[in-house]
């Protein structure tokens, strides 16, 4: 769960600044050389935040391996609060990488997140072994409650942006195929086409339509459609590379948008297509239906900065694959 922080890089850096100067009054005022805020990982903890005393050791972002402090590694492993007051009297924190530095004065409160996962910890140290008062435990408790209310304001920033995420999912998803769906396709590729324009890099684009689809709907149901039209979408995913924009245009046409690809290249990618489909059957109702796909290859020119003005050049291409007796590709002569 401590990863959340990490999917905010601007709200990770303004809380690293906001800890640090809480942490700089909470020294002063807890007289102490050491205050951290740790974030546990696994088997270590990170320095996620520090007051900016000369006097403290710890460095921004050091990571401290499990065992290498015994007293993080004991609130860590307890879930509880840890005060002591010297550590130098006692065999049991005598390994402790603290010690070291002449910091035998800890006090640490653990850290969670909204859900109760940990987080880390907040801690002072000092090489006295004089004990706090009930001010400075108080104020450090009251710190602790601001630090866990930072960290609530990320937790519902996540749950926010995975909505949205989410949101945005369905809005550009067919929902049938898992495809990008129309309105989803033309932004994407409209993106594509402007950065490829800027780089000089070659554009194509594949128009697909399904052959004989409307004959397959009556004979055999919509339902039947339907599962075909899943079946071509799935074959098109597991053929297309992964930075290929994929889209279903509507009904049973389809569109690939290849960046930095060559007529020639796009329209082997086609023939593999167009043969990877005509190897699919669909069994129902005691008959099999085959599948084949017409194709058109275009290869979009730099004057052709909206898609749908690629789209149509490819879709007069497909129409031309159609008219050729279908199951075929036919590209754009250059």
């Amino acid at each position: 769960m401590t990863d959340k922080l990490a999917l905010h890089t601007r709200l990770e850096k303004d809380l690293t600044e906001d800890w640090q100067a809480i942490l700089d009054i909470l020294a002063e005022f807890m007289q102490v050389p050491v205050a951290l805020i740790l974030q546990a990982d696994n088997q270590q903890v990170n320095v996620y935040a520090r007051n900016q005393s000369k006097r403290n050791p710890f460095r921004l972002k050091q990571n401290l391996p499990s065992g290498s402090s015994l007293f993080h590694k004991k609130v860590i492993e307890t879930n509880q609060q840890l005060s002591v007051l010297d550590a130098s009297q006692s065999k049991e924190w005598a390994k402790s990488k603290e010690l070291q530095y002449g910091l035998i004065n800890y006090l640490g409160f653990p850290l969670h997140w909204p859900d109760g996962a940990k987080f880390g910890i907040i801690c002072v140290m000092k090489t006295d072994a004089e004990a706090y008062t009930t001010k400075q435990k108080q104020v450090i408790l009251q710190i602790k409650k601001i630090v866990e209310s930072h960290l609530e304001l990320v937790w519902q920033n996540q749950q926010l942006q995975a909505q949205s995420n989410n949101l945005q999912y369905l809005a550009y998803t067919d929902d049938l195929t898992e495809s990008w769906n129309r309105r989803a396709f033309i932004n994407e590729s409209n993106k594509e086409l402007k950065r490829s324009h800027r780089s000089g890099h070659i554009v194509c684009l594949l128009m697909m339509d399904i052959d004989d689809f409307k004959d397959i709907n009556d004979a055999f149901g919509h339902e039947v459609g339907d599962e075909v039209l899943k079946l071509f979408s799935h074959c098109i995913q597991a053929t297309k590379r992964p930075y290929d924009i994929f889209g279903r245009i509507g009904g049973e046409e389809f569109a690939i948008l290849l960046p930095e690809t060559g007529l020639k290249q796009a329209t082997h990618l086609a023939e593999r297509i167009r043969k990877k489909v005509s190897e699919i059957f669909y069994f129902t109702q005691g008959q099999s239906i085959k599948i084949t796909v017409s194709i058109g290859v275009h290869q979009v020119d730099d004057k052709e900065t909206n898609i749908l003005v690629a789209l149509n050049q490819a879709d007069k291409l497909l129409y031309a694959a159609k008219h050729s007796g279908k199951n075929t590709v036919i590209a754009t002569s250059l």
